[in-house]
């Protein structure tokens, strides 16, 4: 089978020699990136808008040595409801063909609850073919396709289609393409807003290894903007499914390297698409979990949560921030200290909201909610101080030899009990035995010496606090 191409004179140039010509001023010389790179990520638009961030995306593998290229992409021409495979035969772009590598689409299909051959859904699809020309200007003939097309919501079956292509390309010369625009049609301020939070927060994703993550990124940002934009990433789907197979593949990354918007090129704002190009790779030493906060973020984020306490406990609803951090889910502690004691803590270790939508409503909650004290007077509030912590992502540890001594968070569960202390608390406690005995006795409801038992669940985690000065 040969497809045909579906949008040569549309969405790039259908002479020869033009399309060449314009591919190659797009392939500017690029630096590979800095960690070892499995993966990247390239937009799939028209050459005009979304040519140069394809070139940024490109280029750096000139030299790179592969001969299978996996490009995920979305499926725009029908739903899907698991990844859709072209098996057999070639693409033919106005460069020549690029042959499918038929045993590596036969490996994926073995998994027939996350793959089939559908060439129904790659018919008039463009967001595979448009990357075609590009890998020819790039290598020729030399390199093999695997075009799988997704649009499934379901991120666990996406995670786990993009792990076994991440296993499948072990062993192999593979690297692979996810194929995505980001947001469609809000005015160039808000897309550059949306735009870098969703690139942050698949870097988030990459660093905390949680695909998820970036499916709850994005739906947090599209609620905050769907009054602007159709989408907060058309490629949402691919990109999930790209960022557990670069997991997979021992990646912890993903770096951006090229972010444009049409407006960009069009001069016309009103009505744009974003684009991006990065990479998917393993970085050394591994990248920290937690969101990078410089100081006047941290800042900013207690002066929002000082403006909360303040508000009739209401909590101020926050709209899309111009600071791509503050959009990020993030998991956070809220402390207020009076005379340098204990006036409230509320928080949660899983990232549920917005970094600071969390700021705000968990400012208010240390005000009003903490079961062991009565609501923050007016007389107190002056004198109240706010502490601020962002918690790492959680991680299961074997025993208490893990749990590192003024570092490490713990958070232990057992059955339907459960406790944690944050590491500010490990100043009240002269020995780990000290600290986690009155962990799990006065924070989990356990027996204090809980923690011993090898059926006893313990998470260790790291924090960034702040407090006002």
């Amino acid at each position: 089978m040969i497809r045909k191409p579906a949008v040569a004179g549309r969405f790039y140039e259908a002479r020869p020699e033009k399309l060449l010509a314009e591919v190659s001023g797009f392939l500017k010389a690029g630096a590979l990136p800095a960690g070892r790179a499995t993966g990247f990520l390239a937009p799939h638009a028209g050459y005009a808008y979304s040519g140069p961030a394809a070139g940024a995306a490109f280029a750096p593998f000139k030299d790179f040595p592969f001969d299978t290229l996996v490009i995920m992409a979305t499926g725009h021409t029908m739903s899907l409801a698991k990844g859709a495979l072209l098996a057999e035969g070639s693409f033919e772009t106005p460069l020549g063909n690029v042959a499918i590598d038929s045993a590596f689409c036969a490996e994926l299909l073995k998994h027939k609850k996350l793959f089939e051959d559908l060439p129904l859904a790659h018919a008039a699809e463009h967001a595979v073919e448009v990357q075609l020309p590009f890998l020819q200007a790039l290598k020729g003939g030399a390199v093999k396709i695997v075009p799988v097309l997704f649009n499934n919501s379901d991120a666990a079956l996406l995670e786990e289609a993009g792990r076994a292509i991440g296993r499948a390309m072990k062993g192999r010369k593979a690297l692979f393409c996810v194929s995505s625009d980001l947001s469609h049609y809000p005015p160039g301020n808000i897309a550059e807003l949306s735009d870098l939070s969703v690139l942050l927060a698949l870097r988030q994703a990459m660093r905390n290894s949680s695909p998820g993550y970036f499916e709850l990124a994005n739906q947090l940002l599209l609620s905050k903007a769907s009054a602007y934009l159709d989408t907060t990433a058309c490629g949402q789907a691919a990109m999930t499914a790209g960022a557990a197979a670069a997991l997979e593949l021992g990646c912890n990354d993903f770096e951006t390297a090229l972010y444009t918007h049409s407006g960009k090129i069009s001069g016309d704002d009103s009505a744009v698409v974003g684009y991006g190009a990065g990479f998917f790779t393993e970085a050394s030493p591994k990248p920290a979990g937690a969101l990078d906060l410089s100081s006047d973020m941290k800042k900013e984020l207690l002066a929002l949560a000082r403006k909360s306490i303040g508000a009739d406990r209401k909590v101020p609803v926050q709209p899309l921030n111009a600071i791509p951090e503050f959009n990020q889910p993030a998991a956070i502690f809220v402390t207020l200290t009076l005379g340098g004691e204990l006036r409230g803590c509320i928080g949660s270790l899983e990232p549920r909201f917005a970094l600071a939508d969390m700021a705000a409503s968990y400012a208010v909650a240390a005000d009003f909610e903490d079961p062991r004290f009565g609501p923050v007077s007016e007389s107190e509030l002056k004198k109240i101080k706010i502490e601020i912590s962002v918690l790492s992502p959680l991680e299961r540890v074997k025993g208490a030899e893990a749990v590192k001594e003024g570092l490490h968070g713990v958070y232990i569960k057992s059955g339907r009990r459960s406790g944690t202390y944050l590491p500010q608390v490990w100043e009240h406690f002269k020995k780990k035995e000290e600290f986690l005995s009155s962990l799990c006795l006065e924070k989990a409801g356990l027996s204090a010496d809980a923690w011993k038992d090898k059926a006893v669940e313990i998470y260790t985690y790291t924090v960034s606090s702040f407090t006002e000065k």
